[in-house]
């Protein structure tokens, strides 16, 4: 009788172990999309993007496209984070000095109230020479999962060391 008790409670203690692991997270999605929209960021610029940036016009439909395409899924309202400088800045410099960026580590923790604390470190490279820049923030997400603010955002000097 002692043992059935025991494997009962190793038996309940697994599945309930199973069961947990296997529920989703609200906050695991939110961490997701947060290192979905970082990599998109700090990653590049690529064919696609650097094709749309030689073009002569503020705003081209590649550009457009690659936004809608990119950072829809992720932010409430692309074009406000534009405006803000919060999409495609460093990458729209890193295709103007020549640079390759690259996330190295991607680090991501919740706070309270929707808000998430953020860490990237950014290798940038150009000609065979690469070097390395931390860059952190908070973001804040709505119910629906998707950004509605970045802010605090130090980039660790990346803007002014990619500038010359």
């Amino acid at each position: 009788m002692k043992n059935l008790a025991i494997k009962w409670m190793i038996l309940t203690s697994l599945l309930a172990l199973i069961a947990g692991c296997a529920a989703p997270k609200e906050s695991d999605e939110n961490v997701k999309t947060i290192q979905t929209f970082l990599k998109h960021e700090f990653t590049g610029p690529d064919e696609q993007l650097s094709d749309a940036f030689k073009q002569d016009v503020t705003f081209p439909p590649e550009l457009k496209e690659y936004v809608e395409e990119n950072y829809r899924p992720l932010v409430m309202d692309w074009e406000d984070m534009m405006n803000a400088n919060h999409i495609l800045l460093y990458q729209r410099l890193a295709y103007e000095k020549g640079y390759q960026l690259k996330p190295s580590n991607i680090e991501v923790k919740k706070d309270k109230d929707f808000a998430y604390d953020y860490e990237v470190k950014v290798e940038y490279s150009k000609d065979g020479e690469t070097q390395t820049a931390t860059v952190s923030g908070r973001m804040n997400l709505n119910d629906d999962g998707e950004i509605v603010t970045i802010r605090n955002m130090d980039d660790g000097g990346l803007i002014e060391k990619m500038k010359h």
